[in-house]
């Protein structure tokens, strides 16, 4: 067998020592004007993330804290809302008859009392119709006759109804909070 010998490695060039040449500036290539450093997108969203996570914390907190703002209850969005310091006083005899065409009609009517020395914002007002047990067999709600009332003030509220089961006999009304 014959060995075939490894070619001979490569002659390395002669270098002699020279000065390094300096380039001047004319002759320099000028940076190009739409290049510019590297960025790291992911880390950039990243960091967006992040705030908009501590902004999101930071809201949620407030709102548990304070509470909802008074036009973000008054727009009806669900949250905590607090029974306000106002007194609904029902007359005892409310207008329910039948007319001559047979439909039932009533008529719920009463007066908003705000006895506090603040303003305070009038919320809607839930009506429901009971039977003889104490079962609701109707509601419906009925819109604040003025948004704010003002401290030591009174306002009445009406509204009428037809078609109402036969069977209602007593009216309760409440406020319609929000449940939360």
């Amino acid at each position: 067998m014959v060995e075939e010998s490894a070619p001979p490695p490569p002659q390395a060039f002669a270098v002699t020592e020279a000065e390094p040449r300096v380039i001047p500036a004319s002759e320099a290539e000028p940076p190009l004007p739409f290049r510019r450093a590297r960025r790291n997108p992911a880390k950039r969203w990243t960091m967006i993330a992040a705030a908009a996570a501590l902004l999101m914390i930071g809201a949620t907190g407030a709102l548990y804290w304070f509470g909802l703002p008074g036009w973000a209850q008054g727009l009806g969005i669900p949250g905590m809302a607090d029974e306000p310091d106002l007194v609904i006083e029902l007359p005892p005899n409310q207008d329910h008859r039948e007319l001559p065409d047979g439909t039932i009609y009533f008529a719920a009517s009463g007066v908003i009392i705000n006895p506090t020395d603040r303003e305070q914002r009038v919320p809607p007002i839930l009506a429901e119709l009971r039977d003889a047990q104490g079962t609701i067999v109707y509601s419906w709600t009925i819109k604040p006759p003025v948004r704010m009332l003002p401290p030591n003030e009174k306002v009445n509220f009406s509204e009428a109804k037809l078609d109402i089961p036969r069977r209602a006999t007593q009216l309760t009304v409440s406020w319609a909070l929000p449940k939360g």
